[in-house]
């Protein structure tokens, strides 16, 4: 039975993630933060998933907000003591002015439209700083290339069995990520996920229509500066003057 995204892989998730190094990413991000020019802005993370980033991050800010539009996600989380959203990051659905707005883990790859990459932007206008800022961090195609074979794996998580097939489509430039799942009732179920692998040059395209700019974009987790060549590219946006009260 197919189910919606991040029904039933929430519940190994953490097993999948199990050797990506979160304190790091976390200190990453952090650095980031650092160039807003407010002491202690408030925080919204988009996508944060189970929240591993969270728990480290919710320590350094007073007003952080979670936000994932999977349920199963959030309910997965660790952490209890943050607030945490339900919802699309295209119907973003805060009114209050937020500082630093930030989505890890390619989450932003899972727009599979120039268009809805466009709007996302600006959503996220809508309810950031004029002096904020934005940023995310997005997979590029020699990423998908490297670690398409290395994606296709098995395991079993408290009683969940579950079997992951990864495949890089070159002409169409969408990876898909296909889950089979045994849950521990016996009960079989799948999930495909597709995220759409954009051309570097395209995300620069996309952000001159919006009312950002690309202050620095790095090779992810590190402060030299991405190219077409890299595997994952950090994004930093701030607001153009011009526009910032939009």
């Amino acid at each position: 039975m197919l189910t919606n995204n991040y029904f039933h892989l929430a519940s190994v998730y953490s097993h999948l993630m199990r050797s990506i190094d979160y304190k790091q990413w976390a200190k990453y991000i952090l650095v980031i933060s650092e160039e807003i020019k407010e002491e202690n802005p408030s925080v919204l993370e988009l996508a944060c998933g189970t929240g591993e980033i969270t728990n480290i991050l919710r320590k350094q800010f007073k007003n952080y907000v979670a936000a994932d539009i999977s349920f199963s996600m959030l309910k997965n989380m660790k952490c209890n003591n943050v607030h945490k959203v339900c919802c699309n990051m295209l119907r973003l659905p805060f009114k209050n002015k937020i500082g630093f707005v930030f989505s890890t883990f390619d989450s932003v790859n899972y727009l599979l439209s120039k268009e809805k990459i466009l709007f996302m932007l600006k959503n996220v206008n809508d309810c950031l700083e004029n002096d904020g800022i934005f940023t995310f961090d997005v997979a590029l195609e020699n990423n998908s290339i490297r670690y398409e074979k290395y994606l296709n794996r098995k395991g079993n998580v408290n009683g969940i069995k579950y079997e992951q097939k990864s495949n890089y489509n070159r002409k169409s430039r969408i990876h898909t990520n296909h889950f089979n799942i045994t849950l521990a009732n016996g009960k079989k179920v799948e999930e495909i996920h597709h995220q759409k692998i954009y051309p570097f040059e395209v995300y620069f395209e996309i952000i001159d229509k919006s009312n950002f700019y690309v202050h620095q974009c790095y090779e992810a987790f590190s402060l030299i500066n991405a190219t077409s060549n890299s595997c994952r590219a950090q994004f930093i946006l701030k607001k153009r003057r011009g526009y910032a009260n939009i």
